[in-house]
């Protein structure tokens, strides 16, 4: 049940004032922190993973060793 933030008694436990606190649970400044470090993961991440499609091995390709060749083409030493 929606109360009214003028209510001067909770309706369910009978609390009287002040029982709806007027100060929020995070500081503007906690906010801004949170949402600037939030900001600098994601670009970090978005960084991480630009090097990973840009750099990283294509689709098929992940050995770099020359390919074995046959035992009949040449003697064996």
């Amino acid at each position: 049940m929606p109360v009214g933030t003028d209510a001067t008694m909770c309706p369910s436990c009978g609390v009287e004032e002040p029982w709806i606190p007027d100060e929020p649970t995070l500081t503007p400044r906690i906010m801004r922190l949170l949402v600037a470090g939030s900001g600098l993961v994601l670009l970090g991440l978005l960084l991480f993973m630009s090097g990973v499609l840009m750099f990283g091995s294509p689709d098929g390709e992940h050995d770099h060793r020359p390919p074995e060749m046959d035992s009949k083409a040449r003697p064996s030493r």
